[in-house]
């Protein structure tokens, strides 16, 4: 009666593939541990024979005993996608139940999925942590979406105490091990035959949904349908592009730039910064050896570093100062040279002297303001006094005018004297002289007066020309 019940078991283990196939059928496999001199290597676990699930039947992997960890793994030739994993472990001729005496070495496994034989190098698909000797399962259906070349089984015993039931070493004791999915690589689906987007990498894809487990050099999104793009290239777009010109996106494969390096870089990839003494497009441009240090020059702009020395213009230094500038940096103006010729680009000099009204090297000193001596403090104390006599001067000027006028109305009035005098002489007035009468010579210095009867005059006789009268 359990012999029949035991064979109604093993109907009930055939797995369910969904149109997938099992891909680790008859593929070449290895475990940790082997028990010496029996038949229980690790290809019993995928020869596609589970009819006796006891040590005796000669169709299951079993590790040596005593042993702290367990590890078995089956190479599947070529990474491929993967839906799930079918796990049969032995039971002999006992009931799966709490009371059989191979459930507490089945607790606590793990399995992973690998493109090495590294299973912490891979993706870790089920880990036990929760099952009893009553409720662990036996066979076992794993769902595991990933894409890979190993499939590995791993159990320990390392890390005492361990949950109630587990057994204190560790085994693999496996009586077949199925790995379903599509055999073909870039392919998908149920039925395998959906090619994955040509853009994943290594053509594979989510045997599912099709979306790429990764994007080949330079592409990006779900599909892989999408160029890198926002100045990023390379793998998974994680590179940042040089220096390209104006901005311009580089090719979003090997990062190159279409039409060359912007300013300040050099190299297909516009990546590498100019040297020092270069700067500008493609690090085309030399650094002028008058920049004041070692000719060395902003790698983008070529201004010099340290400035310019005395006589050249910023921002290169590769021109002389002009337009009337000389001196560091061409900072300083110059003074007013003869025929405003440019001065000397360094000291500031006049090569062939100065305009009228300016001396000096310079031809910055004014004459007005140093007429007698060339020191500065001097010149200026002289042409405060200068300007102090001036004045005086000018205040003068209409005092002296009205006293020499008072002198010529009185030289006159003395002549008509002497001629009204004369014997025959009738007394006749000189127009105008009528009015000095009533002028008086004393007290009336007002300019009108005297200004209007001038202007009626005649020419003045001069007191050496009078006649002296002559005695009868």
């Amino acid at each position: 009666m359990g012999y029949f019940h035991y064979l109604s078991i093993y109907v009930l283990f055939v797995p369910s593939s969904k149109g997938y196939e099992n891909l680790a059928l008859n593929k070449a496999a290895w475990y940790q541990f082997p028990y010496t001199g029996t038949a229980w290597g690790a290809d019993k676990a995928v020869d596609g024979r589970y009819t006796d699930l006891s040590a005796g039947g000669g169709q299951c992997t079993i590790s040596a005993e005593g042993k702290s960890t367990a590890e078995w793994r089956v190479d599947l030739g070529k990474i491929l996608s993967i839906h799930h994993i079918f796990i049969l472990y032995r039971m002999d001729t006992f009931y799966w139940d709490k009371n059989n005496p191979y459930t507490s070495r089945f607790l606590g496994f793990s399995v992973y999925i690998s493109n090495t034989t590294n299973k912490e190098e891979g993706a870790l698909c089920f880990k036990d942590t929760t099952y009893t000797r009553a409720t662990i399962p036996n066979p076992v259906n794993i769902t595991c979406i990933q894409n890979g070349k190993y499939v590995i089984f791993y159990n320990n015993r390392t890390n005492p105490p361990y949950p109630d039931g587990y057994s204190i070493y560790a085994y693999s004791e496996l009586c077949e091990v199925q790995v379903y999915g599509c055999p073909n690589q870039g392919y998908y689906g149920t039925s395998c035959s959906l090619q994955c987007p040509k853009d994943c990498q290594e053509g594979h894809c989510d045997i599912l949904e099709g979306t790429c487990l990764g994007c080949v050099v330079g592409f990006t999104g779900r599909r892989c349908e999408n160029k890198c793009k926002d100045n990023t290239y390379g793998m998974g777009c994680m590179k940042l592009c040089g220096s390209c010109l104006n901005g311009e996106q580089c090719d979003h494969v090997n990062g190159s730039c279409p039409n060359g390096c912007g300013k300040g870089a050099y190299g297909d990839k516009c990546d590498k910064a100019c040297p020092s003494n270069l700067y500008g497009y493609n690090c085309q441009k030399q650094c002028s050896m008058n920049c004041g240090i070692d000719g060395k020059c902003d790698r983008v702009t070529g201004l010099c570093v340290g400035g310019c020395p005395a006589g050249w213009k910023l921002p290169e230094c590769k021109s002389k100062c002009d337009g009337q500038t000389y001196g560091q940096n061409c900072s300083q103006t110059c003074g007013f040279c003869f025929g405003r010729e440019q001065c000397h680009v360094i000291n500031g000099t006049c090569l062939n002297g100065c305009i009228n009204g300016y001396w000096g090297d310079l031809c910055l000193k004014n004459c007005a303001k140093s007429f007698i001596f060339e020191s500065d403090d001097l010149s200026a104390v002289i042409y405060a006094l200068a300007s102090l006599l001036c004045l005086t001067w000018f205040a003068l000027i209409p005092v002296l005018i009205v006293k020499m006028r008072k002198l010529r109305i009185y030289n006159l009035k003395l002549i008509q004297k002497h001629r009204d005098k004369e014997p025959g002489n009738q007394k006749e007035s000189i127009k105008g002289y009528e009015q000095l009468n009533d002028l008086t010579l004393e007290g009336n210095t007002g300019r009108d007066p005297f200004t209007g009867v001038l202007q009626q005059l005649p020419i003045p006789l001069e007191m050496n020309d009078m006649q002296q009268p002559q005695t009868t």
